[in-house]
């Protein structure tokens, strides 16, 4: 019976260690999805403070005043003085 005995607790012995390891590698799995998901929220982040940016520059572009200046200065444009209706 002693032998039985041995392998019963031999049996046990290995599964508590396989248990300790699976435990070991899922808490490892787990740090590194972690990781990667604080990674991924730093690139979301730095993304939506660019496009804020770029949304501010677009209506500062945008702006009547400053289409108004870039006509002006770069296409020679004019705002006319009078309406004219053309008919055909």
């Amino acid at each position: 019976m002693s032998g039985g005995r041995f392998l019963g607790w031999l049996l046990v012995l290995i599964l508590v260690v396989t248990s300790g390891v699976q435990v070991a590698y899922s808490a490892k799995e787990n740090r590194d999805l972690h990781i990667a998901f604080e990674a991924s929220q730093r690139s979301l982040d730095e993304a939506l403070a660019v496009q804020s940016r770029l949304l501010i520059e677009r209506s500062t572009l945008s702006a009547y005043q400053n289409v108004e200046r870039t006509a002006q200065a770069k296409l020679g444009m004019r705002f006319p003085h009078s309406v004219e209706r053309v008919t055909k």
